[in-house]
């Protein structure tokens, strides 16, 4: 399946690491869903893995991509969470924890595979692209916002 992945990991330079071709097809795991992957939001996260940054060159090649929206295997339009707990199924209190593209194949290709308890039904009223900004960013600008900031209805945020 066509993908872009991390060949190499360059801290200096890190876009000569990028490449796009082919990959395998991720393989069926218990508990785990295959999605087809209609969109794919970009995130500073897959800069810092081509810098090496929580992916290192053993776990090479590793395709790119933290958050998606798409079709399960089942037809359902769904949202995918890329954060994994080390059991593979959610994540405890304590547990330590990873995120796409750290030690499981990430979202930048036709398929991806998660776990069950990541994917999550789509908004109907949003888009596929507006859907796959969901997981990271939007919840990272929440919760900095809203939990961290202590921001309220009726508050005013300068966004530069």
């Amino acid at each position: 399946m066509f993908a872009a992945y991390a060949a190499r990991i360059d801290p200096d330079q890190p876009l000569t690491g990028l490449e796009l071709g082919d990959r395998p097809a991720p393989e069926a795991r218990p508990g785990w869903s295959t999605v087809t992957v209609r969109a794919a939001s970009l995130n500073h996260h897959d800069l810092w893995s081509l810098r090496g940054v929580g992916l290192s060159q053993d776990r090479l090649p590793m395709i790119l991509g933290c958050d998606a929206a798409g079709v399960d295997q089942d037809g359902n339009e769904v949202v995918l969470h890329s954060v994994i707990g080390q059991s593979g199924h959610g994540v405890g209190p304590k547990e330590p924890r990873s995120i796409l593209t750290e030690r499981y194949q990430g979202t930048f290709a036709e398929q991806v595979t998660v776990p069950t308890w990541n994917v999550l039904p789509k908004p109907k009223e949003l888009s596929f692209a507006e859907a796959a900004c969901l997981p990271t960013a939007w919840l990272t600008a929440y919760r900095m916002l809203f939990t961290n900031a202590g921001v309220r209805p009726g508050d005013s945020v300068l966004v530069q």
